[in-house]
């Protein structure tokens, strides 16, 4: 996070201030001495102009693109653990 601050020519303070979050926060998120929640990293990250991913994820790591979501089964016998859906009550 700081390296992409200092890319921008930014200080805390302009973070802070482009994100909305106070100065010491900022300071603490960048030291690791707080664990921001998701909707501070999304400030962040969009004020920075990457993805939250980007902050979290170590430096290197790519995601894969075009990947479907894992875990969730298919089939005849997904459909058949789902349960039918709901239907309106009769009155």
């Amino acid at each position: 996070m700081r390296e992409l601050r200092l890319q921008k020519s930014w200080t805390q303070y302009d973070l802070a201030d482009e994100t909305k979050l106070r100065q010491a926060q900022v300071s603490e998120i960048e030291a690791g001495k707080a664990n921001p929640t998701l909707l501070s990293l999304h400030k962040i990250a969009s004020a920075l102009g990457v993805q939250v991913a980007e902050l979290v994820l170590p430096r290197g790591f790519v995601l894969a693109q075009g990947t479907k979501p894992t875990g969730r089964a298919r089939g005849t016998a997904a459909k058949k653990r789902m349960g039918r859906p709901l239907r309106p009550l009769s009155r």
